[in-house]
């Protein structure tokens, strides 16, 4: 039995280190929204003023040595470009005025028994034009570091094997040479790009709720192509391009609005498809005159990953705060392995204008 799962082990791990060796992937997170400056550097400063957030996933722990990702991003427009709105619906709008947004996000992502781990850090920077009172065009760069690092000493090895132990495994003997002789750390510079267009019209107040937005984007990640090998090879890590798109569909005179959303991410081989919606229902508006009374929304849903696992999603909003939960049930064939338990993710964020004071109905242009 002790062989049987050590076999198991080894596979399992053989085959974490052959994808991450023959075509490395990048972090993904379930609430991808939540996380606007890996999905899209032309995100920063350009739906509220200020927006941070804090993203922790934990995932696999039924397979192996749980994967773990910790996030955090803040952006925020160069120049408070918000006019103040004299009528009963909304407080302010945003002033339609060209500018710079900028922001940075960082993230550590550890995975497995070889604690695998990736430390990345960025700035982005963007520039917003205000094509009309309802439609705005953005694009951004990205500059960054990243760091990956490996703890070969505690991973097994073939040439490990031993008929002879109890175990079928003896630590002390040689691990493969080329691991044994490869780099467990490298420091690589990291850039890339993305463009966004969001258009927006009426109001998201129960009195109308008759709200319709959407932003869509295309971004790419890695552009410069860094050499992420630990064996002195002259491996590439693949860029990453995305496409990837949000909306609000108010359903008027109602508290209720859907919220549908998608994501399309190709790196070399790998392709991720992201799809599915959220309902909201506001449970109570920002009062319009005293501020007092502060907005609040629930919103839940899930999302479809290809081939891969469903994500049940929840959204909590109150005035500026939001906090997010999900879960990725797993529907791939690793489920006979993972007993279907995938990944649980929670999110922080927040946004200042409330989006209970702040009508996203137009641009004052």
């Amino acid at each position: 039995m002790k062989i049987f799962t050590l076999l198991q082990k080894s596979f399992l791990v053989t085959l974490l280190l052959f994808t991450t060796f023959a075509g490395a992937q990048d972090i993904h997170f379930s609430q991808f929204n939540q996380s606007p400056l890996t999905l899209n550097p032309a995100l920063a400063g350009t739906t509220v003023w200020i927006r941070a957030s804090m993203i922790y996933r934990t995932q696999w722990s039924a397979v192996t040595v749980p994967y773990q990702t910790l996030g955090a991003s803040f952006d925020i427009k160069a120049k408070k470009r918000w006019i103040k709105v004299k009528n009963a619906t909304e407080k302010y709008r945003q002033s339609g005025e060209n500018g710079f947004g900028w922001g940075f996000n960082v993230y550590n992502d550890k995975a497995g028994d070889g604690n695998m781990n990736t430390l990345q850090a960025n700035g982005s920077l963007a520039y917003q034009i205000y094509l009309s009172k309802k439609s705005m065009l953005a694009a951004g760069l990205q500059a960054g570091i990243m760091q990956r690092s490996i703890t070969f000493g505690n991973l097994y090895w073939g040439s490990q094997y031993d008929p002879n132990s109890s175990t079928g495994y003896n630590s002390s003997l040689p691990a493969d040479k080329a691991i044994a002789n490869g780099n467990s750390s490298l420091i690589r510079p990291d850039l890339g790009t993305g463009i966004i267009y969001t258009y927006k019209k009426n109001e998201r107040y129960m009195s109308g709720n008759d709200q319709r937005d959407f932003t869509i984007g295309a971004s790419a990640f890695h552009v410069n192509q860094p050499n992420y090998s630990f064996l002195g090879g002259s491996e590439k890590l693949d860029p990453r391009f995305v496409l990837h798109g949000t909306g609000t569909y108010g359903i008027a005179n109602s508290r209720i609005a859907i919220v549908p959303g998608f994501m399309i991410s190709k790196q070399g081989p790998n392709q991720e498809i992201f799809v599915g919606s959220l309902i909201r229902y506001m449970l109570r508006e920002d009062s319009k005159y005293t501020g007092f009374v502060k907005g609040a929304s629930i919103s839940v849903g899930g999302y479809y990953r290809n081939s891969d696992a469903f994500v049940g999603t929840a959204l909590f909003e109150f005035s500026s705060y939001g906090i997010g939960v999900s879960y990725d049930f797993n529907i791939s064939g690793l489920k006979t392995v993972s007993s279907g338990r995938g990944g649980f993710e929670i999110t922080l964020r927040f946004l200042n204008p409330a989006p209970f004071i702040f009508s996203q109905a137009s641009f004052n242009k």
